[in-house]
């Protein structure tokens, strides 16, 4: 920085060293950084619970439905917190959603069996043991 009055080099003083005239200091300006959100949920998470929820609700129903359900929350949680900003929740909820559909058909079907079963061990209990086996050896 130099002297208004003189000219001369007065860099880190309050007065000129040449003339003796009171140096102006000049207002440091620094460019703040822009104001951005970080996410504080993990994409990651709804991404897993989408998947769990799918590949439960196909072998387990009720515990499919469960991970489904919360893989749902949670996207649909981060998506009201940052806005769907994320490509891992978007896909998350969507695995979640087959989760869910997955799950309900998979736990009708697995309660019909039951019944079924339970139908054919009433009326017919030499078939029911027949059906026990088959599917014991079949596993």
């Amino acid at each position: 920085m130099n002297c208004q009055n003189c000219g001369a080099n007065v860099d880190g003083k309050s007065f000129c060293s040449q003339c003796g005239a009171p140096v102006a200091r000049q207002p440091v300006y620094q460019q703040q950084a822009p104001f951005t959100v970080q996410p504080q949920g993990s994409p990651s998470k709804v991404l897993v619970f989408g998947i769990l929820g799918l590949a439960l609700g196909c072998a387990a129903g009720i515990v499919g439905l469960i991970f489904s359900i919360i893989g749902l929350s949670k996207a649909n949680n981060y998506i009201e917190t940052y806005g769907d900003i994320s490509n891992q929740v978007r896909i998350g909820k969507r695995l979640s959603i087959a989760g869910v559909i997955v799950s309900i058909v998979m736990t009708i079907l697995i309660i019909t069996l039951i019944v079924l079963l339970v139908i054919l061990a009433e009326k017919d209990p030499e078939g029911f043991k027949k059906v026990v086996k088959e599917i014991s050896h079949s596993l």
